[in-house]
C-alpha cells in the first residue's frame, strides 16, 4: 500500500515539471504565432503588389505594342493584300507590244511598278509573293525599287521626303500603259476607285488606331487604372503615381502620316480616241474628290524612334507601397522603405527597334524583366 502511495506521488511531481516550462514558453509560442502572421501579411501586400506593377505595366505597354504593330499593317502588308485581288486580271499588250514579245501582265503589277503599293519580298520583278511565313522576321516590305517616273528612295527612309506641293505623284506605270491595254472609260476608272478606296479604307483605320492610342496613353491612365483594381490600398488619383511617371515619358509615341493630295493616274488613249493611242494623265486632286490627303503610310518622328530604342533596352519601374499595420506597433515603412519594382521591354526584330517605317514588319511584342 505505502508503495503505491509513493508512485502516485512521484507521477504527480513530474507533472508539475512539465507544467512549469509549459507556462513560461506559452507567451514564446504566441509571440511566434503573432510574428508569422504579420510576416504573412507583409508577403501578401508585397505578392498583390508586384502582381499589380506587372498587370499594370504589361497593360499599358500593350497597348503601345498593338498600336505600332497596326500601323506597320497599314504601312504595306494590308493594301498590298488588298490590291494583290487584281494579279489574275490580265491587261493585253498592245499590237507592236506584243510583235515585240511582251506578255500579259497583270493589273497589279502596273500599280506595282507606277509606285502605288508596295510588296514583300522576295519578287520584287513582278511584286506578286505568297504571303511570309509567320516566323519570319524579316518581310521585305517595299516599293518597286525600278521605278522610273517617281522613285521612291525618298520615301524609304525613317524622315521620308515629302514631294513638292505642286507636284502630280504618279501611283501607274506610265511605260507600262503606253504597252498595253488600259482603257479609261470601259475599266480603269473602276480600278482606280477600287485603289482610292482602298486607301481611304486604310487611312481610316490608322486614324482609329491612333485616336484610341492616344486616348489610352495619355497620361498612363491604362496604367493606372490597371493597378488600381488590384490593389485596395491607395485612392484612385494617386495610385500608381511614381512608377506612371516613369512610364509616361516612354509611352507617347506618336507617327505621322505620310499622304498625297495630288495623285496622277494613266489610262489607255485608246478607249477614248483609237486603239493604238498611248497614255493619257488623269490627274485627280484628292483634296477635292476625297475631301483631304490620301493615305499612303505612317512613320516615327525623331523623339518617338528615341523612346523607342529605351524602350528595346527596357525601362526599369519602381513603386513604393504602403504596408499593413502590425500588432507590435513597429513602422516598417519608415525603417524599409518597401517598393516593387520590374523592367518593362517593348522590341521587335530590329536593332533600331524601328519596324513601322522603313520596311514595316508587325512583330513588337512586350516582356518583363524583374
Amino acid at each position: 500500500m505505502h508503495f503505491i502511495r509513493h508512485a502516485v506521488w512521484k507521477l504527480q511531481d513530474r507533472k508539475a515539471q512539465i507544467l512549469l516550462p509549459s507556462v513560461l514558453l506559452a507567451p514564446i509560442f504566441i509571440l511566434v504565432i503573432y510574428l508569422l502572421f504579420e510576416t504573412a501579411k507583409v508577403s501578401m501586400t508585397k505578392v498583390r503588389q508586384q502582381f499589380a506593377l506587372d498587370n499594370a505595366a504589361y497593360s499599358q505597354v500593350s497597348s503601345a505594342s498593338t498600336y505600332l504593330n497596326a500601323v506597320a499593317m497599314v504601312n504595306g502588308p494590308l493594301p498590298y493584300r488588298v490590291m494583290l485581288y487584281y494579279k489574275d486580271q490580265k491587261l493585253n499588250p498592245k499590237e507592236t507590244a506584243a510583235q515585240a514579245g511582251k506578255q500579259p501582265i497583270s493589273i497589279f503589277e502596273l500599280f506595282y511598278h507606277g509606285g502605288g503599293v508596295p510588296t514583300i519580298a522576295p519578287n520584287y520583278d513582278t511584286g506578286i509573293n505568297n504571303p511570309p511565313p509567320a516566323e519570319k522576321d524579316d518581310w521585305g516590305v517595299r516599293y518597286d525599287p525600278a521605278i522610273q517616273d517617281f522613285p521612291r528612295t525618298d520615301w524609304e527612309r525613317e524622315d521620308p521626303r515629302e514631294p513638292d506641293s505642286n507636284t502630280w505623284v504618279p501611283v501607274v506605270s506610265r511605260s507600262l500603259v503606253n504597252d498595253y491595254y488600259f482603257p479609261a472609260l470601259r475599266y480603269a476608272t473602276v480600278v482606280i476607285q477600287n485603289y482610292l478606296e482602298t486607301y481611304v479604307q486604310v487611312g481610316s483605320i490608322y486614324e482609329s488606331q491612333s485616336y484610341v492610342y492616344k486616348e489610352v496613353s495619355k497620361n498612363a491612365v491604362m496604367f493606372r487604372e490597371a493597378y488600381y483594381l488590384n490593389t485596395n490600398d491607395c485612392k484612385k488619383s494617386d495610385c500608381a503615381r511614381q512608377s506612371a511617371s516613369q512610364l509616361r515619358r516612354y509611352i507617347t509615341l506618336s507617327t505621322k502620316p505620310f499622304e498625297l493630295d495630288k495623285v496622277r493616274f494613266y489610262a489607255s488613249d485608246s478607249g477614248l480616241s483609237g486603239e493604238h493611242g498611248g497614255a493619257i494623265n488623269l490627274d485627280l486632286p484628292m483634296s477635292e474628290i476625297i475631301k483631304t490627303k490620301l493615305f499612303q503610310f505612317a512613320y516615327l518622328d525623331s523623339s518617338s524612334r528615341s523612346k523607342l530604342r529605351t524602350l528595346g533596352r527596357g525601362v526599369v519601374l519602381k513603386q513604393p507601397f504602403k504596408l499593413p499595420r502590425n500588432h507590435f506597433n513597429i513602422n516598417l515603412e519608415q525603417k524599409y522603405k518597401p517598393y516593387v519594382r520590374n523592367t518593362v521591354v517593348l522590341s521587335c526584330p530590329r536593332n533600331s527597334n524601328n519596324c513601322v517605317w522603313p520596311d514595316p514588319l508587325p512583330k513588337y511584342t512586350v516582356t518583363l524583366d524583374p
